[in-house]
C-alpha cells in the first residue's frame, strides 16, 4: 500500500511540474513587436497603411514643423522620438524607425503630410 502511495505522489508531482512549466511564455526572450500603433498631430489621427503614414491638410495650411505623438508596441522605441518636431511636408517625408524590445528587430515607417489641391 505504501508503495502505491509513493507512486501516486510521484505521478502527481510530475504532473504538477509539467503543468507549471507549460505556463511559461512560449518565448522567454523579449518582444520582437515593432509597430506604430497610432500617429497623431494635435487631434488629427493619421492613416497608417503598411509602413506608410499619411495625412492631408487643408490647402491653406502654412505649418511645416509638426510634432507627432506616436504610440508604439510595448517595450519598443522610436527614432525620431514621439513629440519631436519634424518637417512632415518634406517631399520625401520623414522616416521613423521602431526598434523592438529585443533590440534587434526594426521596422521603418515613412510619414508624409500633404496639402489638399483645392
Amino acid at each position: 500500500m505504501k508503495r502505491v502511495n509513493v507512486l501516486v505522489l510521484g505521478l502527481i508531482a510530475t504532473v504538477l511540474l509539467v503543468g507549471a512549466s507549460s505556463c511559461k511564455k512560449k518565448n522567454d526572450g523579449k518582444s520582437a513587436a515593432c509597430d506604430i500603433v497610432s500617429f497623431k498631430v494635435a487631434n488629427d489621427s493619421w492613416q497608417i497603411s503598411g509602413t506608410s503614414i499619411t495625412f492631408t491638410y487643408p490647402k491653406a495650411t502654412s505649418e511645416t514643423a509638426l510634432a507627432p505623438v506616436i504610440e508604439i508596441s510595448p517595450g519598443a522605441t522610436v527614432t525620431p522620438a514621439s513629440g519631436t518636431e519634424q518637417n512632415l511636408f518634406a517631399a520625401s517625408g520623414v522616416n521613423y524607425t521602431v526598434t523592438a524590445e529585443d533590440g534587434t528587430t526594426t521596422k521603418t515607417y515613412n510619414a508624409k503630410a500633404t496639402r489638399a489641391a483645392n
